[in-house]
């Protein structure tokens, strides 16, 4: 507890040093200070009233100093931070004051609308943009509390790796990897919990030859394994019934739940676990998810290979801001609990279908504490198609939208404040389809139906919406530039807005009525294939192409109104820029690998027995199928030449691996091979698993690779050519479209060609 101070030159002295050696009574005190500032240039400088050419000074002016800004370092760090998050607020609220005092004009009923539609997009959009801004305003990145010498002081776990319909060998190398975990053997125990062979399941004539096949398959590898098999009697509450029952079984004072795509690195306990020894209430400590592949979104669209994936957003810059406010919650994965908490609160909370971030708010409502560890642990699976991405997003949605209807965070008590706005901006953000969608057709309905829904001059609009527009862009790139490149929010968020409203409305009207469905992982495709869910987005993309030569109508036919027409169609080609970069995400690309090949970097030596020689050999990939490597060697090599290769990983541990070389080519002086371990026996697997995904430096160098800053004209170049490509894949998907009703038109004409010459 902070010491009372009388109010003295000694007492007042004692306040400042405390406050300037307590790195949280400080952060706190500076972000009171700026929260008084920020009042003040709300209800004073934004409503200070000029000409339009001084707006448009203030405006432009503001833009210009963030520039500047942003490219000193010291505007980076606190107190100079604030100071820039500061102007740029203040230029979101000079907007929206002049929004809504002087643009929202009733004429028609249908206009009025409209006006008032795009009206709470955006109020909603600029809500978001500054409950993000309170999220991220001091992000935290916590250090890694070291575990005690003596193992007996440490706490014991149960590792739980859910399980429905997964294919056996996932599960598998995430049990083998549990194993592999750096911890107290004698504290450490492996569960597999089978959701997918309930005795239920087992007793349907449906499912029973399925179920039961897949029952003693589990045992068979539980027991060769030496892990431990618990099922239940009926699939009751999905997921967060499966774990409450396993909680049920066990005793362990900490449970680390994995998804069974999730392979954990070696450390992912000895990085963790001493956070809980440190801080008695704490209840939960997350980590990152990191993905071995692409998602369909990154796969499909190839311009997007290179950029960080969708979720580095989340993991790498959002939950540090979330650790800050003690708001940072568990993720379904990757994550360590406390027990004797979990049981407090009755286990994992199954009211809605986002048990994990339902169960983390349970938590914090008794006044529990969370910590976050930036430092990726786990190798996931992302979905491999559209679809199964789409219904990933879909549950999401439903759960986040069922928390904010029936446990809305800024009414539920127990939380702090902080709690609060962090929770309510984590749901708050699923809604997002709304006014996306109304964004992506507003401009198309002033142009089709002469609706006036934005009233306002090419003069305003530069004054006061460019700026504010250019100003929330430069502070996202500002807070996350390096981990989500300018445009692409947009972009994600336009290729799932419209199946997500959908979503969003069902859930609103039923908020118990979303079941939980499991997103499928580890699909393989034989062929390219287009997305069922392209239509829709085709219509639009369809309604946007139309509506830009009927904006170059409406320029000429109604001089008085050219101003609107303009702002319509550019903004009209915008979403049509974006809608058609988007369209690439609908195919989805071939994929035939059992196992998925990702960046990696490291040396190893590689052995010839053929030719009694070794060499260094440089890591280019790795999955646990094999290893690219780059090496010398003055000799030919033979098809499929056999290699044992030596290989060490960031903790010094050694590894004997056998292969074969199943292809290479000649790069100058060097060969570039593709390689196939071999994998005689259990041990051999064993090996390999551990050396392929026990190192969590290796997700951290492949995070590193691709942590950089791309220009927003760069970026804008690449949606244009992303556009180019979406092209492409429209005249595929109306070529499928058009297929069937043109063979019907052939088989008729035929028949009557028939009919005639009888």
């Amino acid at each position: 507890m902070p010491r009372p101070y009388a109010l003295t030159k000694q007492t007042l002295r004692a306040f400042i040093t405390d406050l300037l050696t307590d790195q949280e009574r400080l952060t706190k005190g500076i972000t009171y200070a700026g929260v008084s500032i920020l009042v003040y240039l709300f209800f004073h400088l934004a409503q200070f009233y000029l000409a339009l050419p001084g707006q448009f000074i203030v405006g432009w002016g503001s833009v210009l100093a963030l520039l500047i800004c942003e490219r000193i370092t010291r505007f980076t760090r606190p107190p100079l931070r604030l100071l820039f998050i500061l102007l740029s607020v203040f230029v979101d609220i000079r907007y929206l004051i002049w929004r809504t005092s002087e643009t929202l004009i009733y004429e028609r009923l249908l206009d009025f609308s409209g006006t008032i539609l795009i009206y709470a997009a955006e109020v909603y959009a600029i809500v978001l943009h500054l409950l993000n801004i309170f999220v991220n305003v001091w992000p935290q990145e916590r250090k890694i509390m070291p575990l005690p010498e003596e193992t007996s002081k440490y706490p014991s776990v149960d590792v739980f790796i859910p399980t429905y319909n997964e294919p056996l060998d996932i599960i598998e190398t995430t049990a083998i990897a549990a194993l592999n975990i750096d911890y107290s053997k004698d504290r450490l125990t492996v569960h597999v919990l089978d959701d997918g062979a309930t005795v239920a399941k087992r007793n349907d004539p449906e499912t029973a030859q399925a179920a039961w096949e897949r029952h003693y398959a589990l045992r068979r590898m539980a027991r060769a394994l030496g892990v431990s098999y618990i099922t239940r009697e009926r699939n009751v509450r999905a997921k967060a019934g499966n774990i409450n029952h396993a909680i049920r079984h066990t005793t362990s004072d900490l449970v680390l739940i994995l998804d069974c795509d999730h392979v954990p690195a070696r450390d992912i306990l000895k990085n963790t676990v001493g956070w809980f020894i440190k801080d008695s209430k704490l209840a939960m400590v997350q980590t990152p998810h990191f993905f071995i592949n692409p998602s369909p979104v990154e796969k499909n669209v190839e311009a997007l290979r290179d950029a960080p994936s969708e979720s580095e957003l989340f993991y790498r810059a959002s939950h540090l801001g979330l650790d800050l406010w003690n708001a940072s919650f568990f993720c379904g994965s990757a994550g360590i609990l406390r027990r004797r908490y979990l049981e407090e609160v009755g286990g994992f909370s199954g009211e809605t279908v986002t048990e994990d971030c339902e169960t983390a708010y349970a938590l914090h409502r008794r006044g529990y504490n969370s910590a976050y560890i930036a430092r990726s642990m786990v190798c996931g699976l992302s979905p491999e198609t559209f679809d199964d991405l789409i219904l990933q997003r879909s549950r999401w949605a439903q759960g986040m939208t069922q928390i904010m209807i029936l446990r809305n965070p800024l009414f539920e008590k127990g939380l702090k404040l902080y709690q609060r706005l962090c929770y309510f901006n984590n749901g708050l953000y699923w809604f997002f389809g709304i006014p996306r969608v109304i964004f992506l057709l507003a401009p198309a309905a002033f142009l089709f139906l002469g609706l006036h829904v934005y009233y306002a001059s090419v003069p305003q609009v530069l004054a006061y919406a460019v700026p504010h527009l250019l100003c929330s862009m430069i502070l996202i790139n500002f807070f996350y530039g390096k981990y989500r490149w300018p445009l692409l929010s947009d972009l994600h968020e336009s290729i799932q807005s419209l199946f997500l409203l959908p979503v969003v409305f069902s859930a609103m009207v039923n908020p118990r009525k979303p079941s939980f469905k499991v997103t499928p992982k580890g699909k393989t495709l034989e062929s390219d294939d287009l997305s069922r869910l392209a239509l829709p987005f085709l219509i639009m993309c369809t309604v946007l192409t139309i509506a830009i030569p009927t904006a170059i109508v409406e320029w000429f036919k109604y001089p008085l109104y050219r101003g609107t027409t303009f702002i319509a169609l550019v903004w009209c080609l915008y979403n049509l820029l974006l809608s058609m970069a988007g369209l690439g995400a609908f195919l989805d690309r071939r994929q035939i690998r059992r196992h998925h090949r990702m960046w990696a970097k490291g040396k190893l030596s590689v052995f010839f027995p053929r030719l009694k020689i070794t060499v260094e050999a440089s890591i280019q990939d790795i999955s646990l199928s094999g290893i690219g490597l780059l090496f010398h060697i003055p000799f030919p090599l033979t098809s499929r030449e056999h290699i044992i290769m030596e290989a060490r990983d960031s903790y010094g541990g050694r590894y004997g691996l056998e292969a074969r070389i199943q292809r290479f080519v000649k790069r100058g002086e060097m060969f570039l091979c593709g390689t196939e371990f071999i994998l005689p026996d259990e041990q051999a697997r064993l090996t390999a698993t551990r050396f392929v995904y026990g190192d969590s430096q290796r997700w951290m160098d492949y995070w590193s690779k691709r942590t950089r800053k791309v220009s927003f004209f760069k970026m804008l170049w690449f949606i244009v050519k992303m556009a180019g490509k979406g092209f492409t894949v429209s005249l595929l998907a109306y070529k499928r479209l058009l297929h069937v009703p043109v063979t019907y038109a052939k088989l008729i004409i035929r028949r009557r060609k028939l009919e005639q010459a009888a």
